[in-house]
C-alpha cells in the first residue's frame, strides 16, 4: 500500500491535468471556430447590402446639380457637376433597415453592431451612433469592409465607396451563444474533479484505516501478552514450595493473577463491544436507576488501580432526584471507560472529581481529572474508532482506541450528548448530559 499509493496519486493527478488540458484546448478551438464563422456571416451580410446599394449607383453615371461646389467665371455662369454618392441616395434608416434584414438572414438578429458608409476619399458619410467609439478598438471587435461597386462597371478598379461593419464585444457575444456548451464543459470538469477527489480521499482513508488496524492488532497482541506473561510468572511462583509456605506471598501472587485476569477480561470485553457495534447488534433496555449508586459501584471496581499510587476521588452528588431512565449495563460501561481514562492518563498522583446535577430534566455527569491532558487536535479525534493519542510508540498508551467510540454510541442511543474539554498538562473534563425521563 505504501508503494502503490504514491503511484496511484501520480496517475490520478496526471489524468486530471490531461482532462483539463483537453477541455481547455477544445473550448479554445470552439471559440475560434465560432469567431471565424461569425466573421464570415457578417461579411456575407455586408456583401448582400453592398450589392443592393450598388444597384442605384447606375454605373457611376448619375449626377446631381449642384452638390459640393458652385463656381462663377466672368459674366457668365459656370456650373460644377459632381457624381452622386450613396448618402445622396440613401438615408441612415434605409441603410440600417437593409443591414438588419441581411443579418437576420444569417441568424444574427441578436447581434449588436455599428456601421458606417465611407466615400471614395475616405470620409465617413453615414455612421451609427457609437461607430467612432468602437472603431479604434481592433482587439475586441470584428471589423468588415465591403466595397460598394456599381453593377454596370464591375470590371472597373476603385476607388469605391465602402460599407464598414464593426461587431464590438465579440467574446461576450460568443460566450452568450456558447454559454450552455461552456457550462456543460465546466460542469463535466467539476464532476471529474469531484470524482477524483472522492477517489483520493477514499484512498487516503483506506490507507489510514489500514495503518490504524495494523496499530490495533499490534497493540492488542501486546496488551493480551502482557497479562498472560504476568499470570504465567505468578503461577510459576505459586508452584514454589517456598512461596506456598508463606501465606502473604500466596495472597500477593493470587491478587496479581486476579488483577491481570480482570484486566484481560476488560480487553476482551472491549473487543467484543467493538464487534457488536460494527454489526449493530446492541440494544438499549432502559430502566429506572439511581445514578449515584451506579457511580459508587464503578469507583469501587477500580480500587486496585487506585490503591496502586496516591489517589483522590471526590464526589459531589447534587442531582435531585438521582433516578434516571437508562440502560444500566451500557451506562456502567460508559462510566467505567471515562474513569479508566482519568486513571490511565493521570500523572504521578490520581486526582479525579465526579459531579452530578439536574438541569431542565437532564442529568449532567461531570468527570474531571488533573492528568496529562490533551491537545485540541486529539480532542477532535477521540471519538473515532481505533484512535489513540501517542507519540511514536504504539504501546505508550494502554487500550485499543475503542472505548470513546463506544461511549459516544451509547450516549447517542440515549438521546444525550457528551462534551470534552482538555488542556495539555492540566487535565481533562468530560461532561455527559442524559435525559432523565424515557425519551420514547
Amino acid at each position: 500500500m505504501k508503494k502503490t499509493f504514491p503511484f496511484l496519486f501520480t496517475l490520478i493527478g496526471l489524468s486530471i491535468l490531461g482532462i483539463l488540458f483537453i477541455q481547455v484546448t477544445w473550448l479554445q478551438g470552439l471559440f475560434l471556430l465560432q469567431k471565424n464563422q461569425l466573421i464570415e456571416k457578417v461579411n456575407q451580410a455586408g456583401v448582400i447590402v453592398s450589392a443592393d446599394l450598388g444597384k442605384k449607383l447606375n454605373g457611376g453615371l448619375a449626377f446631381h446639380f449642384p452638390k459640393k461646389s458652385l463656381s462663377l467665371s466672368g459674366g457668365g455662369h459656370s456650373h460644377s457637376f459632381e457624381e452622386a454618392t450613396l448618402s445622396d441616395l440613401y438615408s441612415f434608416h434605409d441603410l440600417e433597415k437593409r443591414l438588419k434584414a441581411a443579418m437576420a438572414k444569417y441568424g444574427l438578429q441578436d447581434l449588436s453592431y455599428e456601421f458606417a458608409l465611407q466615400d471614395k476619399k475616405g470620409y465617413v458619410e453615414i455612421k451609427s451612433k457609437k461607430f467612432e467609439d468602437v472603431f479604434v478598438d481592433e482587439l475586441n471587435t470584428v471589423q468588415t469592409r465591403v466595397s460598394i461597386i456599381p453593377q454596370e462597371i464591375l470590371e472597373t478598379t476603385g476607388p469605391f465607396e465602402t460599407l464598414i461593419i464593426i461587431v464590438p464585444n465579440v467574446n461576450a457575444y460568443l460566450f452568450k451563444t456558447l454559454q450552455w456548451v461552456v457550462f456543460g464543459a465546466v460542469l463535466f470538469i467539476i464532476i471529474v474533479l469531484a470524482a477524483f477527489l472522492i477517489t483520493i480521499r477514499s484512498l487516503i482513508k483506506q490507507k489510514k484505516l489500514s495503518e490504524i488496524k495494523s496499530d490495533f492488532i499490534n497493540n492488542m497482541t501486546h496488551e493480551l501478552k502482557t497479562p498472560l506473561a504476568t499470570i504465567s510468572l505468578a503461577v510459576d511462583a505459586l508452584k514454589s514450595s517456598k512461596v506456598q509456605s508463606d501465606v502473604k506471598s500466596v495472597d500477593y501472587f493470587s491478587s496479581i493473577i486476579k488483577e491481570e485476569n480482570v484486566r484481560m477480561n476488560k480487553h476482551v470485553e472491549t473487543i467484543l463491544q467493538a464487534a457488536q457495534l460494527e454489526k449493530k447488534e446492541y440494544e438499549i433496555n432502559r430502566q429506572l436507576v439511581d445514578i449515584h449508586d451506579l457511580i459508587q459501584g464503578v469507583i469501587e471496581s477500580f480500587k486496585l488501580q487506585l490503591d496502586a499510587k496516591p489517589s483522590s476521588v471526590q464526589t459531589q452528588f447534587e442531582a435531585n432526584p438521582s433516578e434516571i431512565w437508562i440502560d444500566e449495563e451500557h451506562i456502567l460501561h460508559v462510566l467505567s471507560n471515562l474513569i479508566d481514562n482519568a486513571i490511565k492518563y493521570a500523572k504521578d498522583e490520581i486526582d479525579i472529581t465526579i459531579k452530578t446535577k439536574t438541569v431542565s430534566n437532564k442529568m449532567i455527569i461531570t468527570i474531571e481529572d488533573k492528568g496529562i491532558g490533551m491537545t485540541n487536535d486529539t480532542v477532535k479525534h477521540i471519538f473515532e474508532k481505533f484512535y489513540r493519542a501517542h507519540s511514536g510508540n504504539i504501546h505508550n498508551v494502554k487500550g485499543f482506541g475503542l472505548g470513546m467510540s463506544y461511549v459516544r454510541w451509547v450516549i447517542d442511543m440515549h438521546k444525550g450528548s457528551i462534551h470534552v474539554t482538555s488542556e495539555l498538562d492540566k487535565g481533562t473534563k468530560v461532561e455527559v448530559s442524559l435525559p432523565m425521563v424515557d425519551p420514547k
